[in-house]
């Protein structure tokens, strides 16, 4: 015969069921966070940067979704579309850039966004950055001490205190007649300027090294920073009557001060021509062309046997000249390919002055699928040839690719 049910008991051991299940479902391991799917980035200008009325620049952005994919990047300026640029791939790509130019027409502050799409138009997402617009209410937009507007310049006479203007992107020098001490240049305690640490540095009249020569400073020498370009490579400078380009580069010149206001100028105007300083005697600037130095190059990068596959390695073919006037010797290529930045790296044989050699196939194999994948050869990377900041500078070359 059965026994009758306990009805406390049954209650208590209800109850402890409960308890446990509550217990199960919120005390239990938490949740893996979801991963996002797509990341957009703006490239450039950068967040509260300093602009040119009147000047050109680019903005660029990227996005990525790796989802439904990206087909068009809007770049808006206070909220008004200033253009829409269309991913190759209509459908939708995994990875798509893009630049728009835009010119400001007025000094103020400005609110440039870049909002991208994917194919079915639906808003991947929305980012923004502020700018801020200089000139003056001249003709001439005259910029006075470019980091602290409201501390005066220190200058070497009583009188005579020197005023910097920028037109456009030209940078030029409004100065009163140079004093015999004006090749010192009149320097801020906290303006940015720049000291010359190696030999010999060259002044351009365009930032690229490809460009005219219009003076030289030497070890010590100091001048004012008045101006950079987009990827702040290049400075422009002023000391005394010099005013032009020089590289930044670390191993000749040593920055001081604050250069995050320094204005941006378009990278390709060129700066007033100044009177080319007399070169000294003896040595070569880092950025010279003449002749002393190899020059390595890549003149072409071929991924032979079409798009590359995943886990099935392919081969790069790879030209390299050495467009200098010395003979290089031995050195090292590396390669970096996306989406993992797989490594792969090829010995490079002595190259004579003036010819090419196409290198034995460079083998990469890529573990993960991707679309318009970026790869960057790197040429002498471990500084075993003397090529100077010229031939330093264009060691790079990109190639992009698909991975199925």
């Amino acid at each position: 015969m059965q026994k009758p049910i306990d009805k406390p008991l049954l209650a208590l051991a209800m109850l402890v069921s409960a308890v446990l299940a509550c217990t199960f479902q919120f005390g239990g391991t938490a949740r893996t966070p979801v991963t996002p799917t797509w990341s957009l980035e703006i490239l450039a200008p950068e967040n509260n940067s300093l602009v040119l009325v009147g000047t050109t620049i680019m903005l660029a952005a990227v996005a990525t979704d790796s989802s439904s994919g990206v087909a068009r990047l809007d770049f808006s300026v206070d909220g008004v579309l200033i253009g829409s640029q269309v991913a190759p791939i209509r459908s939708g790509q995994t990875r798509f850039s893009a630049q728009q130019a835009w010119q400001p027409r007025e000094p103020r502050g400005y609110l440039i966004t870049v909002e991208a799409f994917r194919p079915d138009g639906s808003s991947i997402g929305e980012i923004g950055v502020a700018v801020q617009a200089i000139a003056a209410p001249t003709a001439q937009a005259a910029l006075r001490n470019t980091v602290a507007p409201t501390q005066p310049l220190r200058t070497h006479t009583p009188t005579a205190s020197p005023t910097f203007e920028i037109v456009g992107t030209p940078i030029t020098l409004n100065t009163p007649t140079p004093s015999p001490s004006a090749a010192e240049v009149s320097l801020m305690t906290n303006a940015p300027r720049l000291r010359v640490t190696f030999d010999f540095l060259n002044v351009r009249a365009r930032p690229t090294a490809n460009s005219e020569q219009i003076g030289r400073l030497s070890r010590g020498d100091e001048a004012l920073i008045i101006g950079r370009n987009a990827e702040r490579t290049w400075w422009a400078i002023e000391r005394g009557t010099l005013r032009g380009w020089v590289i930044n580069n670390p191993e000749w010149i040593q920055v001081s001060g604050d250069t995050s206001t320094v204005p941006l100028a378009t990278t390709l105007d060129a700066l007033p021509t100044a009177t080319p300083s007399p070169l000294p005697l003896g040595g070569v600037a880092p950025t010279s062309t003449i002749a002393g130095t190899a020059d390595l190059i890549i003149v072409s990068a071929t991924i032979v046997g079409g798009t590359p596959k995943i886990n099935q390695t392919f081969n790069v073919l790879i030209t390299v000249r050495n467009q200098g006037t010395v003979d290089a010797g031995s050195s090292l290529l590396e390669g970096v390919f996306q989406p993992e930045n797989e490594r792969s790296q090829l010995a490079v044989p002595p190259i004579a002055a003036g010819t090419s050699v196409t290198l034995p196939p460079l083998p990469v194999t890529l573990r993960t699928r991707g679309m318009n994948l970026i790869g960057t050869l790197s040429l002498d990377v471990k500084n075993e040839v003397a090529e100077g900041v010229n031939g330093e500078a264009n060691n790079v070359f990109t190639l992009t690719y698909n991975v199925e």
